[in-house]
């Protein structure tokens, strides 16, 4: 819709960027007063830890699946500010980073009140933060014109709206599904966050965010490979669902 906020100079502020900034300070925020609230130290650190590799990660991942396009336009890898990012790839990375940051730190001595600082425990205190951050990465795509829907007829679901190569058509408003759904589980998660195990909140979030983005991924037309007739990104959220709901039964389970 409005890929250009507005240009200072000669530096441009993209829509995509500026938004999705703005979602990173939201979700930190939050982060920050719920671990005020749960007197969860080192939460920085965990913020910075998955921010860092999230963004190298979700850059990486859309590079590689763009590759054709960047083999030939080098100099473009590394603008990170024009946008580009592969979800999977940031969200991959990122629990990665902070699993392994979170293995480092206790290899070392901890004083007394970090010691029950685990991996679990920062996951489910991110967890609120991310469907907050996710939401602001849908209404990133409205403006930017990724993940756009399908071309339909006129209906309550349906706006005339832009593919991200500017052409409008009648379509499904995945951007606007999506946000709605984050924003629902962001809140599912802030009022529900003292009733799970250790380890269940961010496994209940994660899954419910993927579950949304199966139906919405099925209205979607912008291109991805497909597998057998379905959408790869239908399949991977699928698989994270199962993943997710594992990891909630196992946490139940060893409790």
């Amino acid at each position: 819709m409005f890929p250009l906020l507005d240009r200072i100079g000669p530096f441009l502020i993209y829509s995509y960027t500026a938004v999705l900034g703005l979602g990173i300070l939201a979700a930190t925020g939050i982060t920050g007063w719920l671990a005020h609230k749960q007197q969860i130290k080192n939460w920085f650190d965990a913020v910075l830890v998955c921010l860092i590799a999230g963004l190298i990660g979700g850059r990486l991942g859309f590079v590689l699946a763009n590759w054709i396009y960047f083999q030939d336009h080098t100099a473009s890898i590394a603008k990170l500010w024009q946008g580009g990012y592969s979800y999977w790839g940031a969200l991959a990375s990122g629990i990665f980073g902070l699993w392994l940051w979170v293995r480092l730190w206790h290899r070392k001595p901890l004083p007394r009140h970090a010691q029950n600082m685990s991996f679990a425990t920062y996951t489910d205190l991110l967890a609120p933060g991310f469907a907050l951050l996710c939401a602001f990465g849908w209404l990133a795509c409205w403006f930017e014109g990724c993940a756009y829907g399908q071309e339909t007829t006129i209906s309550l679901f349906a706006a005339d709206l832009p593919d991200e190569f500017g052409i409008f058509a009648v379509r499904y408003q995945t951007q606007m599904m999506g946000l709605v759904w984050s924003l629902l589980i962001f809140f599912f998660a802030m009022l529900t966050r003292s009733r799970w195990h250790t380890g269940q909140l961010f496994w209940l979030t994660l899954g419910f965010l993927s579950l949304g983005n199966i139906g919405i991924s099925l209205l979607r037309g912008d291109p991805v490979p497909m597998v057998n007739s379905m959408r790869l990104d239908v399949i991977i959220n699928g698989t994270i669902v199962l993943i997710s709901a594992f990891f909630v039964l196992y946490s139940h389970v060893t409790r």
